[in-house]
């Protein structure tokens, strides 16, 4: 069916950022996540009795899929834009109703650098995607929730709690992958403005232009999103400011090739640098004794930072600037005979830089840190990414042949340094460390989803990782010393693996599938490991490695679906070290075993009233002592409640997050030294949709809605003062708390 052109034209503001666009350097890291094709899709093929078209699955705030062989999820755009904080990150989104998937916020939605755990793992031990591009940072591979993507960027979250198969490409895929999407691009031409408000002082604002497909370029249509946010926050004197613009285009070339260009900026602001501990914690002694000088308020359990310049942790002296971008150049083709390919060449930037005041103590006067030869920290954190994704396909009867690879280089220079944070000159304490380093990543795969049977499909794929590490360290005051006079020293190391992979996908109905997956995972040690006296590495450590074996099914019905699994991972993902004679060597420590059972389900009450659930519940231990890993919850649970009739959209969710361990980073014997408590999250909110307005407005929706109903108020992680402290024995223990209740609304009117 031909494309109907409308009568907008490419205007050359717009034509100048598409060129800018194709000739940009593109590069990133990269892996194809797992996209079964209903996250912004109104059903499959089949009408009524394609199951990607039933009520329970199409209305459910959580999608699985029949067409896997592995725990997926789909958070849909829909559930997004209607039932999250319009303000919020992709942290504050995934911790609403992502199974495996929980994070804490502690500034307000949107307003800090929150993080993701995920099926029990830590930020950094599983990969995140956007458009199926793995990114995060170099020397290990974590992610800032507070920048490259915020809610107005996100068109759907997409996961996959396993290694995944061998396409599944990424840094750490062992862990599994949370897949961001950008907004797809409408049909018609819209223009649409937006203005949304809540607690702590918050505004967000911003427009959004989608040109339809273009009069003079019928096969060709463009998405611009701008916004501004800033807020208070819900932590004493924690300010933030973000600003961002997205752009993409896609484009049909020929009939059978199509193109993509996505482009985006971010600059974020805000109060809260890399100040260490206490700042960035409430003292636990509350209300403790009185303070060295007036402003730090131990009662509030939001305080962060104080407006006394006389304190040393005044906000004027914590401050953080980061600007990221992110662009890719996509195509995909029908070459014919079967073949199809997919290629993404990508660029992303990342700066980060910090100026802190060095806070000891949870009362110093700025006074007597300015004394100090280490007053504050001038950091800087910052990387340049290019990189490529080829992935083809090629069709036969028995089968579809999946083979690609990535390729990948990076430039991270990186430093921090002792200075006077009022003045800006170095101080007399020195480099902390100075450092430059570049990272080369190969990952070739190959994977055959053989059709044994019309029922059967079986998928066995192999990945070979190699990831090269040139890394030149320049002298400094402690991390590798004065290196005996030499200006720096270079070191360069390659870590390589071969991953196999095998699944197998039974249909028993068109509506019910079973699987079995064995897959295999690694993650390359970072590049901290030559942070050692003199640079002087002996041995070191090998990738860390899991096996992860795990059976689930999925059955689907207009009126409920459910999905399980159970699953089993052996994980030796640590190490320790030893230095003899001044030289450092590493070896594996022991492994630890991550297993749990996982289920999911939504249930139509009624024609617009569904009820979704999920619970899971986890064990993870090391293997020697039988302790409990930390910041693994015992069990999830999440219940949501939607109704969706005419213009109106209601929804509730309840999330209890169990109880879990906190580790005394203090101590020798650091496991299970206090546990947190089960937290229990609850949000309500509330859409109408004006659709017939007698004005030039074409439809205006307003939106409201309440996180943290019963302002319950939660100790989410602890950090000891000593290696004998008993949590409040001694003014130096320190605990984060969430933030309280918050309130949104906000209204979007299109045009």
């Amino acid at each position: 069916m031909k494309k109907q052109a409308n009568n907008f034209k490419l205007h050359p503001i717009f034509a100048g950022m598409a060129m800018l666009g194709l000739v940009l350097p593109h590069s990133a890291f990269a892996q194809q996540v797992t996209d079964v094709g209903i996250v912004n899709a109104t059903g499959g093929t089949g009408e009524a009795t394609n199951p990607k078209n039933y009520d329970s699955v199409k209305l459910s705030p959580v999608r699985t899929s029949l067409d896997v062989a592995r725990p997926v999820a789909e958070l849909s755009q829909e559930y997004i834009d209607n039932f999250t904080a319009p303000m919020s990150n992709f942290a504050n989104i995934a911790n609403g109703m992502l199974p495996g998937a929980y994070g804490i916020s502690s500034n307000g939605p949107g307003n800090n650098d929150d993080k993701i755990w995920f099926r029990g793992f830590k930020d950094g031990n599983w990969t995140m995607t956007f458009d199926g591009i793995p990114y995060n940072d170099t020397n290990d591979p974590t992610h800032h929730s507070q920048a490259f993507f915020p809610a107005p960027f996100i068109g759907g979250i997409t996961s996959d709690r396993s290694p995944g198969t061998a396409a599944s490409i990424g840094p750490a895929n062992f862990g599994g992958t949370v897949g961001l999407l950008s907004r797809p691009v409408d049909n018609e031409h819209r223009v649409s403005a937006f203005y949304n408000f809540g607690s702590f002082n918050t505004n967000e604002y911003g427009m959004e232009l989608a040109t339809g497909y273009l009069e003079n370029a019928p096969a060709t249509k463009i998405l611009f999103n701008i916004h501004h946010m800033d807020s208070d926050g819900a932590q004493t004197y924690n300010r933030q400011y973000r600003d961002g613009a997205s752009f993409k285009l896609e484009s049909a070339l020929t009939p059978d090739t199509t193109m993509t260009i996505f482009a985006s900026w971010v600059h974020y602001l805000s109060n809260s640098g890399g100040t260490i501990q206490p700042s960035t914690y409430a003292v636990y002694t509350i209300p403790g004794a009185a303070a060295a000088v007036p402003g730090n308020y131990k009662g509030d359990l939001n305080y962060y930072n104080s407006n006394n310049p006389a304190r040393a942790d005044y906000l004027g002296y914590n401050n953080y600037d980061v600007t990221t971008s992110f662009n890719y150049l996509g195509f995909k083709s029908n070459l014919g005979d079967g073949w199809k390919l997919d290629n993404k060449t990508y660029f992303n930037y990342y700066s980060n830089q910090q100026n802190y005041a060095n806070i000891s103590a949870p009362d110093q006067t700025s006074a007597s840190l300015l004394a100090s030869s280490k007053p504050g920290v001038d950091k800087l954190n910052s990387y340049h990414t290019m990189g490529n994704i080829l992935r083809l396909s090629k069709e036969f009867d028995i089968g579809t042949l999946r083979t690609g690879i990535q390729t990948e280089r990076s430039d991270t220079p990186r430093h921090q340094t002792y200075v006077n944070y009022i003045t800006g000159q170095q101080a007399s304490g020195g480099v902390i460390f100075n450092e430059d380093f570049q990272t080369t990543i190969l990952q070739p795969y190959a994977e055959f989803a053989w059709k044994a049977t019309k029922e059967l499909t079986v998928t066995p794929g192999v990945k070979y990782n190699s990831f090269t590490h040139s890394l030149t360290q320049y002298a400094d005051s402690g991390t590798v010393g004065n290196l005996g006079g030499a200006p720096s020293v270079m070191n360069s190391r390659t870590y390589t693996d071969v991953l196999p992979f095998l699944d197998a996908r039974y249909m028993i109905q068109k509506n019910w599938s079973v699987y079995a997956q064995y897959s295999t995972g690694d993650l390359i040690p970072p590049t901290s490991t030559y942070d050692v006296s003199g640079s002087l590495v002996g041995t070191l450590p090998d990738p860390m490695k899991t096996k992860t074996y795990q059976i689930g099914s999925v059955f689907q019905t207009p009126k409920y679906s459910v999905d399980f699994d159970v699953f089993q991972t052996n994980a030796d993902v640590s190490y320790s070290s030893q230095v003899v004679n001044g030289v450092t060597s590493y070896y594996q420590a022991p492994a630890t075993t991550y297993k749990g059972v996982e289920g999911s389900g939504n249930v139509m009450l009624a024609r617009n009233l569904n009820l979704y659930l999920n619970a899971m519940y986890y064990s993870s231990t090391y293997d020697t002592t039988g302790l409990s890993v930390a910041n693994v919850p015992q069990d999830m649970e999440t219940i949501g409640l939607f109704y969706r009739e005419n213009n109106w959209s209601l929804g509730g969710t309840v999330k209890r997050i169990g109880a879990m361990w906190q580790d005394n980073t203090k101590a020798t014997q650091i496991n299970q030294a206090y546990q947190l408590d089960p937290m229990i999250l609850t949000s309500l909110s509330a859409n109408y949709m004006f659709s017939e307005i007698p004005t030039f407005v074409k439809s205006m929706k307003l939106r409201v809605g309440i996180d943290n109903i019963f302002d319950n108020r939660y100790i989410a992680a602890v950090k000891f003062g000593s290696a004998t402290s008993v949590l409040g024995a001694s003014s130096t223990d320190t605990v984060l708390y969430t933030s309280g209740r918050s309130l949104y609304a906000g209204v979007t009117g299109n045009f």
